[in-house]
């Protein structure tokens, strides 16, 4: 007979015991409560629990007013035989929190027993700021919930790891965090994302239905499951921090009956054979900060360098080498690699005076994995040549930090040489004739010669001293001034980047805002919310003149204040922000798409009118 199917049958017989002795269970039934602590600190977990010594029903729990009740009621049930005498208990055990300071009672519960309804006595719980609480008179903390606390981190527990801690700027940082646990556990819940101030972030797909494994820390075989992966870019040199994920989940723990007293009997019943107690504990999880060295690029990048980190390859290419006047041409470059691809700005191009272009279509595919981002950006530009003759498109070369040898590469640049003839041009010239309707018939065939003397006015103006004739000698000279300062103006601008991205910053972003809406009608949720975080950086990067390596919540907000942009209008800005990141990290707790889109909208509307 096996040992399991051994215990089984002395079970058996102990219950028979009881039916055959239940005569000598007392007729007093004492229902006591009891708390692990009296004294606790706010915020801290105290066990209640009422036992009743003998068997009962209908249990009517109390109020627990001024305290948050983590889980409960977890009943339970043992039994002794002591002498030949049976005896047995009922117990329900409550995990509660505190919530404020000050002395407060916990009510009598209530239980029908032997035909009558008996009461448990009343608790008193003291309450105290933070972990000020009184010693006990031999000088030791009184045991509180916080010693549960202590044990469930040792259970279970959230932790946060980083591929590598010292990087270039710009250089990806693969960031695990994994869910660690030796105890049974249920409904794992994130209630905040970590921080990602002065970082490009891109999410590693997960499974669907995350598988568990185990592994050894410290020692110590784990249940470990992973909950996120993510690889973040640094925008800026310093130390960075990634701040704490956090989470809570619902922890069952078995917990051993009280003794009533040395038997032995006792360890037997204890056995999980049994079906020991167990406790639903709700634990609240938080991984540690992490702290991120990220150190400068090397001085001395040449001209073409952009900020892109990693690998890179690059090629142009242009559908047709010889058009006509007024066709279009397609300059395609597209850069192949692993690193900061999606980050990354086209190489300059020197295009001819005369040819009419149009921004780059953008296209980015990338593949986010343990190992980094490897992927392909594309960027098609639109050009059409105005006249004939013979022209030059010069691709200057694409520069990158590469990581392998910690110095730059560049990639060598194109040159394409295009012919241009005349175009197809039709010149229509209408002629108007005289139809039969433009005849008028005045009465008579022939006019009759005038005999008499015309008299003849003189003027006395001569036309050189008239006001048309100074108006015709000033105005000419006036457009002619007010020509050659807008062609400067005009020039200026075209030169001066920065500001002419500052004046289309609205026009690029609606630009933008309708790819996100034909990606948000395609249900492309994670390129929709990608075009969606570009849109809302891109604009306040053009916008505000802040190069992409300074952009930080923090930054444009002070920016904006000095801008005098509202409050309310710098609040929804970081909202909108918000709800993008935790749409593409958290599904389950972010908001729609929908109103994701309808936000970036509005947020860039009202900071157009008001941005000074």
């Amino acid at each position: 007979m096996s040992f399991y199917k051994l215990k089984y049958f002395l079970s058996c017989v102990l219950i028979s015991l009881l039916g055959i002795h239940s005569q000598v269970v007392k007729a007093d039934t004492p229902f006591v409560a009891s708390a692990s602590s009296t004294t606790v600190a706010i915020g801290e977990q105290i066990q209640i629990t009422f036992e009743l010594s003998g068997d009962g029903r209908n249990f009517q729990a109390p109020n627990f007013a001024n305290f948050s009740v983590l889980s409960g009621p977890s009943q339970s049930s043992s039994m002794q035989v002591y002498n030949g005498s049976v005896s047995q208990s009922l117990s329900f055990t409550y995990i509660i929190q505190s919530t404020k300071e000050g002395v407060f009672k916990i009510g009598p519960a209530y239980i029908e027993a032997n035909g009558k309804k008996v009461q448990s006595n009343i608790l008193t719980i003291t309450v105290v700021k933070g972990n000020n609480k009184p010693q006990a008179q031999n000088g030791q903390q009184k045991s509180g919930g916080n010693e549960t606390d202590a044990a469930m981190e040792k259970n279970v527990f959230l932790k946060a790891s980083i591929d590598k801690s010292n990087v270039y700027r710009g250089q990806g940082v693969v960031v695990t965090y994994k869910l660690y646990f030796k105890v049974q556990i249920g409904n794992p819940q994130l209630s905040k994302l970590p921080a990602l101030e002065g970082f490009f972030s891109q999410e590693i797909p997960m499974t669907q239905q995350p598988q568990a494994h185990l592994e050894t820390l410290n020692g110590v075989r784990y249940n470990v499951v992973e909950l996120k992966k993510v690889v973040l870019f640094p925008q800026r040199a310093g130390s960075l921090s990634v701040d704490p994920m956090k989470g809570e989940v619902i922890a069952r723990v078995q917990v051993k009956r009280k003794s009533q007293g040395r038997n032995p009997f006792e360890d037997f019943f204890n056995d999980p054979f049994f079906g020991n107690n167990v406790q639903d504990i709700k634990v609240n999880l938080s991984s540690e900060t992490l702290k991120i060295n990220v150190k400068e690029l090397p001085s001395g990048a040449p001209s073409t360098f952009n900020g892109a980190v990693g690998k890179f390859t690059m090629s142009a290419s242009v559908d047709k080498k010889e058009v006509k006047a007024h066709d279009a041409i397609n300059l395609k470059i597209k850069v192949t690699g692993k690193g900061n691809i999606k980050l990354i700005d086209p190489p300059k191009i020197e295009f001819p005076p005369d040819f009419e272009t149009y921004d780059p279509k953008v296209n980015a595919n990338a593949i986010v994995s343990e190992t980094g981002v490897n992927g392909t950006k594309t960027f098609e530009y639109l050009i059409i040549p105005r006249n004939a003759g013979e022209y030059k498109i010069t691709v200057n070369g694409f520069t990158y930090f590469d990581l392998d040898n910690n110095k730059y590469a560049t990639q060598p640049g194109n040159e394409f040489v295009l012919k241009v003839t005349k175009g197809d041009e039709t010149v229509t010239t209408t002629v108007s004739g005289v139809s039969k309707s433009d005849v008028q018939f005045i009465g008579k065939d022939i006019r009759f010669i005038k005999t008499t003397i015309p008299v003849f006015a003189l003027n006395q103006t001569a036309y050189y001293d008239s006001i048309l004739f100074y108006m015709l000698l000033i105005i000419p000279a006036i457009l002619f001034v007010l020509l050659i300062i807008f062609r400067k103006r005009y020039i200026e601008l075209q030169s001066n980047v920065t500001l002419l991205k500052s004046r289309k910053a609205n026009t690029v972003a609606m630009k933008r805002l309708k790819i996100a809406k034909k990606l948000l009608s395609q249900n492309n949720s994670t390129e929709f919310l990608d075009e969606m975080f570009k849109v809302l950086w891109g604009f306040v990067s053009d916008k505000l003149q802040i190069p992409v390596s300074e952009l930080s919540k923090e930054n444009v907000t002070t920016i904006l204040a000095t801008k005098n942009v509202s409050p309310e209008s710098v609040k929804i800005f970081i909202e909108a922000l918000d709800a993008c990141e935790m749409a593409r990290f958290a599904r389950s707790i972010a908001a729609s798409n929908d109103k994701i889109y309808q936000m970036g909208i509005d947020v860039i509307s009202k900071l157009e009118e008001e941005i000074a």
